[in-house]
């Protein structure tokens, strides 16, 4: 339950959209598994089975199966067939979020794809990151840890910990309340998300050629 965020690589190929090359993904699945063919494909995964590419295309998307695992299986326990790669993967980064909503969905919150994640979108947000890490002043003091009830009301756990004494440089990636969206609070947790941003995505940006290949962003909460 909650917030919970990705950033996924796809095949850059004629005008195919994430959508339709996981539709196609579905299909193999359907068709590879004995007992998904008890059903129709419509029934197994609620694809559309006019949309899947003409029979040139499946072959030519069929090379990019391999063998993936998602971004937190850091262990490789759960490898899967897939064309599209999981490179990022967040959790109640409500921050992060908040500006993919902004400036790729149109500041729709759908839980759907919206726009391509271009190189120039992606280094802009690596850049912010890198100016919040550079100029944030943590300082120790007491920040929010969770919430307990008492008498129907929520009370908000205080530990000891470090916040941003200096918030106004965390304007350009302003935190989000939301349904388990996670803390809003410009403290250690919030730095903490802003790094993991900034080393993932740093590396996503070394290990993707824009021109073969596509980002998309997609949430779900």
């Amino acid at each position: 339950m909650g917030l919970d965020m990705y950033l996924e690589r796809f095949p850059r190929y004629k005008n195919y959209g994430p959508e339709d090359i996981r539709n196609f993904e579905e299909w193999i699945e359907w068709k590879n598994e004995p007992k998904a063919r008890e059903y129709t494909f419509v029934e197994w995964c609620h694809g559309d089975e006019s949309k899947l590419p003409c029979l040139d295309d499946r072959k030519y998307l069929s090379q990019f199966i391999s063998t993936k695992y998602w971004d937190w299986d850091d262990k490789h326990h759960y490898p899967h067939d897939r064309i599209y790669e999981q490179v990022c993967y967040w959790r109640k980064t409500n921050c992060v979020h908040k500006w993919f909503v902004d400036h790729v969905q149109d500041g729709i919150d759908d839980c759907d794809y919206h726009h391509e994640v271009t190189e120039e979108i992606l280094r802009e947000l690596v850049g912010i990151c890198e100016e919040i890490l550079k100029d944030a002043v943590l300082v120790k003091g007491k920040i929010r840890n969770g919430y307990r009830i008492e008498n129907g009301k929520e009370v908000p756990n205080m530990v000891d910990g470090m916040f941003v004494a200096n918030p106004e440089v965390c304007e350009d990636l302003p935190t989000q309340s939301g349904f388990f969206f996670g803390g809003t609070e410009y403290d250690e947790y919030y730095i903490g998300g802003v790094r993991y941003t900034y080393e993932k995505l740093s590396k996503v940006l070394e290990e993707t050629d824009f021109k073969s290949q596509m980002l998309y962003y997609c949430s779900s909460w």
